[in-house]
């Protein structure tokens, strides 16, 4: 029996929990930044160690100049637009969620760009989420998770991550950090964030939250 409040709010990262788009984040991602000229994103293992704090914390703190973040999100916005429809989500996914924003209020906290999430979503026939809070509103998870919580006063928050990062920022935030083992980070790093739950597959989501896996 799940102990989910039924006022409760679920607030999801998008890469690696929802979309499995390691490899076309990196190769999209690393691209914009070299052509900035920062080429340190030179293996995956570089790219991943970025996300055991906030994406653009980690990239300033790998030498990335501060000055140039708002470029680099806006340069960002429409490459990763377009390759997203390459991008599939993982089994079961989009079904998942419309069940979950039918019984919750349901918000997208990530580190990619909204109009990128907002098109994905219309792609694949997910809907009944709240908001979309992306880069381009607010670099900070930590921020947009606070910002979502304000307007649910009372309400237990929990946040659906798959990186060290995302639980540190979740539980930093107030909210209760769910850590998705199919994501980006495996679950010995998944768990150096000291996450609250650690579901194995989407499928478990309905469980923890309540949701009978065989209902329509």
């Amino acid at each position: 029996m799940s102990h989910v409040a039924p006022d409760s709010i679920i607030l999801f990262d998008f890469d690696g929990v929802v979309a499995d788009s390691l490899d076309v984040f990196f190769n999209e991602f690393t691209a914009v930044c070299a052509d900035m000229g920062f080429d340190r994103l030179n293996s995956r293992e570089t790219f991943l160690r970025l996300f055991e704090t906030n994406l653009l914390a980690g990239l300033v703190k790998a030498g990335f100049p501060v000055w140039k973040l708002k470029k680099l999100v806006r340069a960002f916005a429409p490459r990763i637009a377009e390759a997203n429809a390459r991008v599939p989500p993982f089994d079961g996914m989009p079904g998942i969620l419309n069940r979950l924003a039918a019984r919750f209020p349901l918000y997208f906290i990530t580190s990619n760009t909204s109009a990128a999430i907002l098109a994905f979503t219309e792609h694949h026939a997910i809907d009944g989420f709240r908001d979309v809070l992306g880069a381009d509103k607010e670099p900070s998870k930590v921020k947009k998770i606070r910002q979502v919580r304000a307007a649910h006063p009372g309400a237990a928050a929990y946040y659906v991550g798959d990186t060290k990062g995302d639980m540190i920022e979740a539980r930093e935030a107030g909210a209760t950090a769910v850590a998705a083992a199919w994501g980006w980070h495996p679950v010995e790093k998944l768990r150096e964030g000291a996450p609250d739950v650690l579901l194995r597959e989407p499928a478990d989501l309905l469980a923890f939250f309540g949701l009978a896996a065989d209902a329509p």
